[in-house]
């Protein structure tokens, strides 16, 4: 799950490349915030995740309880953090973030490709 995190926060920061080379800095900062908005909440995700997978078996843990509890905080912070984006960052180009927030998005699917 770690390498899909990965493989989204290096896309975000390829469209925050081609942000600052085409749009300026206001661009590439743009396109940062919304790829970072979803990217963060999803590597915290799947680090609690990971830790719960390689708890002793004396704990008693309910993982799947645990998956959907992290799931449903995981999209609260993260429209929070868009919420908080939107009041907070004067000069935001809409375009470039929402770009970067797709990007992330969608970057778990080709996670599947670069399977090996």
């Amino acid at each position: 799950m770690l390498k899909a995190i990965m493989l989204q926060l290096s896309m975000v920061l390829l469209v925050t490349g081609v942000g600052l080379l085409t749009g300026g800095s206001s661009a590439g900062m743009s396109a940062l915030l919304g790829g970072l908005s979803y990217s963060l909440p999803s590597l915290l995700f799947a680090i609690r995740l990971g830790r719960l997978a390689h708890r002793s078996a004396g704990t008693a843990v309910s993982y799947p309880v645990e998956f959907f509890v992290g799931e449903a905080i995981k999209v609260a912070s993260t429209i929070g953090l868009l919420l908080l984006c939107h009041f907070f960052v004067p000069g935001l180009s809409w375009g470039w973030f929402l770009g970067g927030l797709i990007v992330a998005l969608q970057a778990g699917f080709f996670a599947f490709l670069l399977k090996h």
